[in-house]
Order: structure tokens, then C-alpha cells, then sequence
């Protein structure tokens, strides 16, 4: 059969018509894989530039934080304005902006209250409650320097406060160097006069500095602090090593039940330079009664200041001569019968008992620095209800305690006698961690308990606190403790947590008012810490 001319015509155009569509589709998925290469080439560019300027901003922030860190708690430290640092062009640096000229955190007296800029932050900060605040600016260098990278302002809030006026009344550091026992606020050890515990309630936070100074072989993992806190903060590098918590530590709380720490972001703090070698600011060491490497956060330093103002005098104790004036607030006497027998006497002692007497109410009361060349202080406070509110208006006072020489005699026994109303600071610094017994003796000035306001920092001494006999009689100190060495309480009195509490310098238990002469807070020593706020600055 013959097929007619016209059906191999309309086959051949069905051909063509098939074939140019072909080409058609094809062009279109080929030119649309070109524009689709070409547009994702152009995207991977732009995302290459943009991750060059966030590793730039990035490697700003951290090498303007590094730099604050290292150059801002220097002493007396300088940086010229308008200085330049690079890592390269592109990858990141700052300028010094205004720079700075002898810096110094620790002896500023300026808060957010008298700021005439206002940044975007809480005054508080990461830490509760107000603090001495120095403000320092980084920027970004000039694009011919830096290269492309965002414009950002790095804002350096150096901040300093005495923990203890901020809430962390019991505030424990990293212990002394080369000693391979443990700090210990936990351990049960005997009972009886020679025995102690760590049963006591603190009423704010406990701070802890270095939970590897609590470790030993023997240390219990994890290990429960015993005593009662309101809360427990570890501001500590070692707090967490990732995959593991190497030096887990908790607390108890104030109904007895166990107490997990503060998750709160860790703010490195330091007090400051502490000699030796290397960089120390920031590892949790506590060297505040007497620091050469800087003095303007050491108590001992603090006395010299105040003499230098003409505000208050420092009387050196190095000599145990009997002394007794009318017109001082401290007398010495030599006691062959004592009025307070200090543990183990007479053993240990001379024939006669050298006693150092102060007296906390009297406005002729001086800065003392004490030698271990007498065996007893007692501390005498008000007598009655009206001297223990005046008292409260009485200048502070710091008095050091050390011993007589390296490794000399040391004051081995205290005795707080009534009650104390008068801010001061009470400084403890050893060289082997020896005891020191603090002893509660007469009676309170009404009630059934011990009211004794100060704050006691203590280097390397073993302080240990025995009840007044009676049970039914308590000791509230009010001021906090700054330690790091051994702080416990004799099992002669008990395990009762209630009968020895530890409260901050507001404590409503006393009357409030403000002292004369200088604020509290220059009496003591601080922790400086840093809240760096990097902000990219918005294109016009």
C-alpha cells in the first residue's frame, strides 16, 4: 500500500517541531544552570566576605577583651590614645580611642549614679548590687589599617566592690601555695576542746574561688560543703572542664537540704598583682593584708593612707612592755594568773601571759599593726545599749595581725568581750597556718546573743571560733570573712548551725547608721572584674 506524500510531510514537521522544543528546553536548563552557577558563585563570594568581616569583628572583640584584661587591673597603667593594634589587615583589631593615663580600679570612688553617658547596661552588672566603675573605649582602626571590617565600639566596664558590702559574705580563695592539705571549712575532725566542725549559717552567699583547694586524696566527690547558705556561687575557671566536672562541690541550704551552686556565667575576678612569676591576677589567690605588689588594695597600704591624710594614725604593736594611758584606747599587761586562760595554759607560754587590751568605743583608737610579741588580745566592746548604738557612727579602724618574724611568735588567743557595733577590719597573716582561737567571754548586752560587727580577712591562719559555754547563747558576726585557709568552729559547742551566724554589714540586727570619716568600702579590700559590651555600629 502506498502512503501518500503528505503523511511523510506531517511526520517529518512532528520531527522537527519534537527536536526544536528539545533545543528550546535544553537552552532554557542550560542557560538557567549558567545563571544559577553564576548566581551561586556570586552568593559564595559574598559569604566569603561576610564570614572575613565576622572572623575580623570577632578577632576585635576577643583582642579588646584580652587587651582590658592584661593592661586594665595593671597598677598605674597607661596606653596612648589613638593607638593602633592589628592582627592584619582584615582579621581584626582596636584602637585605643582616648587610651588612658595612670589607671587604677581599685582606688576609683566613681559609680553609674554620677555617669553623664548612658551606656546599654544594667548598673548592676552580672553581679548583684553597685560597684566603683571605670568606663574605657576601644573602636575599630581606620579602614587603611584594619581593612574591611564593621565598625563596632567595644565598651570596657572595669568595676570594683568589697565582696563582702555586696552580698558574698563568706568569701573563700585559692589556698597558699605549696601546701598539700586541703583548705578545709568541711571536715568533722573529733570533739572536745581539741575537735572541730564546720556548723554554722551564713545568711547571703557563699563565694568559692578554687574548688581544687578543697581536694585532697580523702576529699569526698562529690564533696558537700555542710554548713548553711542562703546560696553558693563557684567563680571559678575550674568550675567546669568540659567532658567532666573534675572538682564537683555543693552546699546545703538554709532548711538543711542539699544546695546546688549558681549557673550563672563566670566573671573572672582578681585583687590584684601578687608577685612571683607569670600572670597570677586571675587564678583566685587572696593577698590583700600586705601586698608590695599592689598596695592599692592592701590593707597594711590602707593605714599608710590614712596616716599620710592626717585622718587617722597606725600604732605598731612589735614590743610587750606593760603600757597603760589614759588618753589611748589600748593597754598591755602581763597576767601570771589570766583573767581568760587561753587553751593549753600554761603550756607553750612564759611564766607571765602578755595581754594586749583595745578598746573598740573609745574616739582615740587608732589603725593598729600587731606583732606576735603578745599571746592574747581582747577586744573590748560597749557596755551598754546606748554606747553600742553610738558606736555604729565611730570612724573604722583596720587592725593587722602577724607574727613576730617569719615564723615567729604568733598571737595564739582572742577574746571579744560584751558586744561591737564599730566597723572595722580584722586582718589575720600567717606563714604556716598555725590556730587562733576567738573565744566569746562576759556577757551580751542584752539578750542571748554575742552581736561582734567586723570584717575578718584571714591569710593562711587557722581561725577557729568557740561558743560561749552557756548553749543557749549565740554569736552573730556581722561584716563577713574573706579567707583562704581554714575558718571552723570547736565541737565543744556543738553542731547546732544556729548558734553561729554569719551576716553582712546591713544586717538589721544592728542599728543602722553611717560611720564618720571615709565610706566602709575604702577600708577594704576589693575584687575588680570586667563586663566587656562589643557593639557593632550600625552603617549610615
Amino acid at each position: 500500500m502506498r502512503i501518500p506524500r503528505h503523511s511523510h510531510r506531517s511526520t517529518r514537521g512532528a520531527l522537527m517541531a519534537a527536536a526544536l522544543m528539545l533545543m528550546i528546553v535544553s537552552g532554557i536548563f542550560v542557560s538557567s544552570w549558567v545563571t544559577l552557577m553564576s548566581t551561586r558563585a556570586a552568593q559564595v563570594s559574598y559569604l566569603e566576605d561576610i564570614t572575613k568581616r565576622r572572623i575580623g569583628v570577632e578577632s576585635s572583640r576577643l583582642l579588646s577583651w584580652q587587651c582590658i584584661t592584661d593592661k586594665g587591673f595593671e597598677r598605674n597603667g597607661t596606653m596612648a590614645a589613638a593607638q593602633n593594634t592589628v592582627l592584619g589587615s582584615d582579621i581584626g583589631g582596636f584602637n585605643t580611642v582616648n587610651g588612658w593615663n595612670n589607671l587604677n580600679v581599685y582606688t576609683s570612688t566613681s559609680t553609674a549614679g554620677g555617669m553623664t553617658t548612658v551606656f546599654p547596661f544594667n548598673h548592676t552588672g552580672l553581679r548583684p548590687g553597685a560597684s566603683y566603675l571605670t568606663v574605657e573605649q576601644l573602636a575599630r582602626p581606620s579602614s587603611g589599617v584594619a581593612g574591611n571590617i564593621d565598625d563596632y565600639n567595644a565598651w570596657q566596664f572595669l568595676k570594683t566592690m568589697p565582696p563582702v558590702l555586696n552580698g558574698d559574705v563568706f568569701c573563700v580563695y585559692r589556698k597558699p601555695d605549696s601546701i598539700g592539705t586541703e583548705l578545709d571549712i568541711y571536715r568533722n575532725a573529733g570533739s572536745g576542746s581539741a575537735g572541730h566542725n564546720a556548723h554554722w549559717t551564713v545568711e547571703g552567699r557563699t563565694v568559692v574561688r578554687h574548688p581544687p583547694s578543697f581536694f585532697v586524696s580523702s576529699t569526698p566527690s562529690p564533696l558537700q560543703l555542710p554548713f548553711r547558705t542562703k546560696s553558693l556561687y563557684i567563680q571559678s575557671h575550674a568550675a567546669a572542664e568540659p567532658p567532666s566536672i573534675p572538682y564537683p562541690v555543693y552546699g546545703t541550704d538554709m532548711n538543711g537540704n542539699p544546695l546546688m551552686p549558681s549557673n550563672m556565667p563566670v566573671v573572672p575576678s582578681t585583687t590584684g598583682p601578687i608577685g612571683g612569676s607569670g600572670d597570677r591576677r586571675h587564678l583566685g589567690y587572696l593577698k590583700v593584708v600586705r601586698n608590695d605588689d599592689n598596695p592599692d588594695n592592701s590593707l597594711w597600704h590602707f593605714q599608710d593612707r590614712e596616716a599620710a591624710a592626717g585622718r587617722t594614725a597606725t600604732i605598731t604593736i612589735d614590743v610587750s612592755g606593760v603600757f597603760n594611758s589614759a588618753t589611748e584606747a589600748y593597754w598591755i599587761a602581763e597576767q601570771k594568773n589570766p583573767t581568760y586562760t587561753p587553751p593549753g595554759w600554761p603550756s607553750g607560754y612564759d611564766d607571765k601571759l602578755k595581754v594586749l587590751f583595745i578598746k573598740l568605743d573609745s574616739a582615740y583608737l587608732k589603725n593598729m599593726r600587731i606583732y606576735g610579741v603578745v599571746d592574747q588580745i581582747i577586744f573590748v566592746g560597749q557596755s551598754n545599749a546606748a554606747a553600742f548604738e553610738n558606736a555604729a557612727s565611730l570612724k573604722p579602724v583596720i587592725i593587722t595581725v602577724m607574727p613576730n618574724g617569719a615564723k615567729g611568735r604568733w598571737v595564739r588567743d582572742v577574746r571579744f568581750e560584751r558586744e561591737n557595733n564599730r566597723r572595722h577590719v580584722l586582718a589575720f597573716q600567717d606563714d604556716n597556718g598555725r590556730p587562733v582561737e576567738f573565744s566569746w567571754v562576759n556577757n551580751p548586752i542584752s539578750g542571748t546573743e554575742f552581736r561582734w560587727r567586723c570584717v575578718l580577712v584571714n591569710e593562711f591562719q587557722s581561725i577557729m571560733f568557740n561558743m560561749p559555754n552557756a548553749l543557749t547563747r549565740t554569736v552573730r558576726w556581722i561584716g563577713g570573712v574573706m579567707t583562704n585557709w581554714t575558718v571552723k568552729r570547736r565541737a565543744a559547742g556543738g553542731t547546732n548551725p544556729s548558734r553561729l551566724l554569719f551576716t553582712g554589714d546591713s544586717d538589721p540586727a544592728v542599728p543602722a547608721a553611717t560611720n564618720s570619716g571615709p565610706a566602709f568600702a575604702t577600708f577594704l579590700p576589693r575584687d575588680a572584674w570586667l563586663e566587656s559590651y562589643f557593639l557593632p555600629v550600625a552603617p549610615p
